[in-house]
């Protein structure tokens, strides 16, 4: 590495798991809020079987996203180290040894919707959760996260979601501002004394009778889908959860129905599957659409990549199935929101799991917790293999294709908001290093899934209900 490599490295600013995201870390392109790509430092601990490999080897069997040069360029100007010290590339790993990476971090986008806020107290704040957008610190998403985002724009500190929602699923969701909060829900939660209520937009007419479902729920993490069946509630040797679900349909067009569900238990992806196992499946789930979703590959195909398989299957057998876009309307729902009084009497609710959420509520799970020491290397890195991908935008890159340049190239930018433009230029620095530049989003990623006709409406108990409006697609 010569002297002028080293004095770029030597100036740059790293973010940590701990570093807020502030307002003008973020762009809005094209109906999509970004993040501006930047320098962070992943850490993790060095894990037993990984002793004895070099710290290339290491990196280039474990994340193989990137070439093996890439690493050992790291290596050697510093961007990868081993207890806080520059090593060699055939330095060998030792157990519990600490490991730092330093990336130039590109996150996905995420619906350009706001994080509306319905109530806020000196305990709890609650917030109307936009689909696409995780919960909290996870994956590729960092700063793209309802904790980032409300930390930029309202300043909040350390929040404790007492609930978890899927990325693609909307609504309510409840966040305390301390421990203690956050473990009084937990426990009510645990304790079946919370009732929580969704609503979701199926196929087909729903039965106007109440439905009530018991079946037993198995959830595949390789694959990142869930299945039931009746019959394993009675099986003991069953990997399979007790799962019961109540639905209740709201209205019908005839095409689609509006269906209130009421989760009993908490699975993994308890409501998409049980709703697909009574044949009314969420009409743009493409995950659940067809009785048996596509498996990955060996290869590595995701899970969200066999859905996109389904889709296209589903595409071709008719054209009725998917003819609602998916969920474009929900863009503006957030400017039309209000926030309902935490007394109201709105009975419609949805189920908003994520592919671990809806375990959370079982007793033993950790509900709540600090999204601020979410992000760690291991997890993230392996997260850029296996997420969902969005499409590279391109931004041009520097004069001379080389160093750290800024980037301002605003074409094929639409703003969000004129008022913002002054904080939405595309600005940021070009990294030679990175894989993902001059990109604003992960390079190679094409991402589509804009959201499940899936919200969140109700959680309640004795004490306290917390409410949330209706999407535009349910009224």
């Amino acid at each position: 590495m010569d002297s002028a490599e080293q004095q770029e490295d030597d100036n740059i600013v790293w973010e940590n798991p701990d570093t807020p995201a502030n307002a003008d870390d973020y762009v809005f392109v094209n109906g999509k809020r970004m993040a501006r790509p930047y320098f962070f430092e992943f850490l993790c601990n060095a894990k037993r079987r990984w002793e004895g490999k070099t710290v290339v080897d290491l990196f280039s069997g474990e994340f193989r996203q990137r070439p093996r040069e890439y690493y050992i360029e790291a290596v050697e100007r510093g961007r990868i180290k081993v207890n806080g010290m520059k090593v060699a590339p055939t330095f060998l790993i030792r157990d519990a040894q600490k490991i730092s990476h330093f990336v130039h971090r590109h996150e996905p986008p995420v619906l350009a919707e706001s994080v509306t806020v319905l109530e806020e107290g000196p305990d709890v704040i609650t917030v109307n959760k936009p689909a696409s957008v995780p919960v909290h610190p996870c994956g590729q998403y960092r700063k793209n996260t309802v904790i980032g985002i409300l930390q930029a724009e309202r300043k909040t500190g350390q929040l404790f979601p007492i609930h978890r929602l899927d990325r693609l699923v909307s609504g309510l969701l409840i966040l305390a501002r301390n421990s203690r909060t956050a473990d009084k829900f937990r426990q009510e939660i645990e304790g079946g004394r919370v009732t929580k209520n969704y609503v979701a937009k199926v196929k087909g007419v729903f039965p106007a009778h109440e439905v009530v479902l018991n079946a037993a729920v198995t959830y595949d993490p390789k694959e990142g889908l869930s299945t039931c069946s009746t019959e394993l509630s009675a099986d003991k040797d069953s990997k399979g959860k007790n799962a019961c679900t109540k639905f209740q349909r709201l209205s019908t067009d005839g095409v689609y129905s509006i269906v209130r569900c009421e989760p009993i238990t908490g699975r993994t992806h308890q409501i998409r599957v049980h709703l697909q196992h009574l044949g009314h499946p969420i009409a743009n789930d493409n995950l659940y659409l067809q009785a048996s979703p596509p498996k990955r590959s060996r290869g590595g195909t995701t899970a969200d990549t066999a859905a996109k398989v389904a889709r296209s299957v589903s595409k071709d057998k008719t054209t009725d199935e998917m003819d609602s876009p998916p969920c474009r309307q929900n863009v503006e729902a957030d400017e039309s929101v209000r926030a309902h009084p935490s007394r109201a009497t709105s009975v419609d609710t949805r189920d908003t799991t994520q592919e671990q959420s809806v375990e959370a509520d079982e007793p033993g799970k950790q509900t709540a917790f600090s999204a601020s020491r979410q992000v760690n290397l291991l997890p993230d890195e392996r997260a850029f293999e296996r997420t969902e991908t969005i499409e590279n935008l391109k931004t041009g890159m520097a004069s001379n294709g080389s160093g750290d340049k800024e980037v301002n190239n605003q074409s094929d930018i639409q703003l969000h908001d004129e008022k913002q433009s002054s904080r939405s230029l595309l600005q940021f620095k070009i990294d030679r290093l990175c894989t993902h530049c001059p990109g604003l989003g992960p390079s190679g990623n094409k991402q589509d899934d804009e959201g499940l006709w899936l919200h969140c409406v109700r959680y309640a108990c004795a004490s306290w209900m917390y409410e949330c409006p209706l999407p535009n697609w349910a009224v």
